[in-house]
């Protein structure tokens, strides 16, 4: 252990030199160490806004892409067949994506206006705003048919949303914004056989004094010239359903909500019912078969071949295939997981339908840290960098000074390991001091130069902060279930901290920096023999 004795001997004789090198050590701790916090500070940020962010996964017809496409088609027959393969998606392919471990539920909606039957059996959760002071129970409209004659008919106002999931459970039930208080959701098997069940709010129930087990009756549309003129009666539009769950929520429509007074009685989210997507089409079957008949009986009246196929006419056999689904959001257990998740799938997706993670609103707000983590990553290297070549170059120096206390310490039979372990405790020494020192002031000062920078990089940025008007209330027709995000939301996340973990990387990354000073130099000294060195020497 005599090179440990020597080692320390020389770093307390030579006081000048050993200052110099902690004041240099100082530095570079002190540049490494803000490096580092801004960096770390810029990537924490970024993870933790994403996890708060819902872990959704939206899979969809690229429109865009689809009009592009039918802009660049020439061939009219061509633009035709493409009409009617029409691209859509695949509920195959979202039963493939819930096989996936990641994959916590899907919601594939639809969503209609529904009445209540010719009886007013059923009365909804009334707002008493304008909107029904000033609806009656029924109003007369006018029209002018093919034949340039005036029709009048007597409108009805729907009352309920339906809301139709081709699978069980919801993200909204998942994520806590709706609760089964009693009862429960449907489950798959009642969406494949489209068993004639509902699940209803508390206020719903209360109105109408109904609970679990009870049936309630609905109409999908209501008599007019048009459905008379099909052959579509009362009787065909009105379903029974079986209440299986009575839900809450957390989305009341209150008389502070800018649209409260003119709010229908549909987007009042107390008369939202859920159903299997194949009850609700089960429900209208009668009227689209006898609409169809209607229409493919008085084809002359109509554009296209539709009606003349007899496969298009629906039926129990073609049920999936004529339930239409827009999209389907998938809800991930990890937000981390989305960016990978779509990675994995998109190489699968055809020409016209994408995994949209709704990416690039958080990509573009993130800018401003990527650049900040970028540019304190590249001053972190560039000052490791000159660190060894400026540590590299004192020492090539100090060694040359000390070829003759080489020469001697190999004549008398120490090794060239422990020589250069004797040289390497010296650096390490002055280093560990130097870094201790910059860990201290780096702590206290890395977080006001990392706010600073951020302010800079925010202000020299594109960024709009204007996110456009915020609706303060419930849309019923609102299927998009992403988190809205603001740079506050980022900023907020950004705070620089010197963790132990940082502590831990700038000591490592300072040995490195002088075990690699050492080497370099040493190996030009320590390729001569003893004799040759005392002998250059002299």
């Amino acid at each position: 252990m005599n090179f440990i004795n020597r080692a320390i001997k020389n770093v307390t004789r030579k006081y000048s030199k050993s200052i110099l090198l902690v004041l240099t050590f100082f530095l570079i701790g002190n540049l490494v160490i803000i490096g580092l916090g801004v960096s770390n500070a810029s990537k924490s940020a970024k993870i933790l806004t994403r996890k708060k962010m819902r872990a959704v996964v939206t899979y969809k017809v690229d429109y865009e892409k689809v009009w592009a496409y039918m802009d660049s088609i020439e061939d009219e027959d061509e633009r035709d067949k493409f009409y009617k393969d029409f691209p859509s998606i695949k509920l195959e392919d979202v039963v493939q994506f819930l096989a996936d471990d990641r994959v916590k539920i899907a919601n594939a909606l639809s969503s209609s206006m529904w009445y209540a039957d010719e009886k007013g059996s059923l009365d909804f959760v009334h707002l008493n705003n304008k909107r029904e002071e000033e609806m009656s129970g029924s109003s007369e409209q006018c029209y002018y048919d093919e034949t340039g004659t005036q029709v009048c008919e007597t409108y009805r106002e729907p009352y309920f949303m339906i809301r139709c999931n081709m699978f069980p459970g919801m993200i909204e039930f998942e994520d806590g914004g709706y609760r089964i208080k009693e009862g429960r959701f449907y489950n798959q098997e009642e969406i494949n056989e489209g068993d004639p069940v509902c699940v209803i709010s508390e206020n719903l129930s209360i109105t109408n004094g109904l609970g679990v087990g009870d049936v309630i009756t609905l109409s999908c549309g209501y008599s007019s010239l048009d459905t008379q003129r099909a052959g579509i009666t009362a009787e065909d539009l009105e379903n029974t359903f079986e209440v299986i769950g009575i839900y809450t929520h957390n989305s009341p429509l209150t008389p502070d909500s800018s649209n409260f007074e003119w709010a229908s009685p549909y987007s009042n989210p107390d008369n939202m019912i859920f159903m299997p997507s194949t009850s609700a089409y089960l429900a209208q079957l009668t009227s689209l078969q006898k609409r169809f008949d209607y229409y493919s009986q008085n084809q002359n009246n109509y554009d296209g071949d539709y009606y003349l196929d007899e496969d298009n006419r629906p039926s129990e056999e073609n049920m999936m295939k004529n339930i239409d689904i827009e999209n389907a959001t998938l809800l991930l257990n990890d937000p981390l997981d989305v960016d990978d998740f779509v990675d994995d799938y998109k190489g699968d997706l055809s020409q016209f339908v994408v995994l949209d993670a709704n990416n690039e609103e958080f990509k573009k707000l993130a800018k401003p840290l990527d650049t900040l983590s970028m540019y304190a990553n590249f001053i972190v290297w560039l000052v490791v960098i000159n660190a060894v070549v400026i540590i590299s170059l004192v020492t090539a120096l100090t060694l040359k000074t000390r070829e003759y206390e080489i020469g001697v310490l190999l004549s008398i039979g120490a090794s060239k390991l422990k020589v250069i372990a004797q040289f390497f405790i010296e650096l390490a020494i002055v280093a560990i001091i130097g870094f201790s020192l910059a860990v201290i002031s780096g702590s206290l000062i890395s977080k006001k130069v990392g706010a600073k920078v951020l302010e800079y990089q925010i202000a020299s940025s594109d960024l709009n902060e204007d996110q456009g008007y915020s609706y303060d209330y419930f849309d019923p027709w609102s299927a998009d279930y992403t988190t809205e995000i603001s740079l506050d939301d980022l900023v907020a996340e950004y705070e620089v901290t010197i963790s132990p973990l940082i502590i831990g990387e700038i000591y490592i990354m300072g040995l490195a920096i002088v075990l690699i000073s050492v080497i370099i130099p040493s190996f030009m000294i320590m390729r001569y023999n003893p004799k040759k060195i005392l002998m250059n020497t002299n």
